[in-house]
């Protein structure tokens, strides 16, 4: 139940970094690595591509996804995991 709530809250922070990336990027300021990716004053479209991924992780946890997910990749490294 608590996975649904995170993942809820996740879902609506990411929203908002889609939808406002100004108001993201006036209160964190621009991220350094975005003038790499995404070329000179581009941190609006850096808070965008980090919303979306919040979004999908959000989705993924909220449906129970995100365990099998971290064992599958972890469970190799960990063989106390499985």
């Amino acid at each position: 139940m608590a996975m649904f709530f995170l993942g809820l809250f996740g879902l609506v922070v990411g929203f908002l970094m889609v939808w406002k990336p100004t108001k993201f990027l006036e209160m964190i300021g621009e991220p350094g690595w975005s003038e790499k990716i995404f070329g000179s004053g581009r941190g609006q479209t850096a808070y965008q591509a980090i919303g979306i991924i919040v979004i999908i992780v959000s989705i993924i946890a909220m449906t129970g996804l995100i365990q099998g997910i971290i064992l599958s990749i972890l469970g190799p490294l960990f063989s106390g995991l499985k």
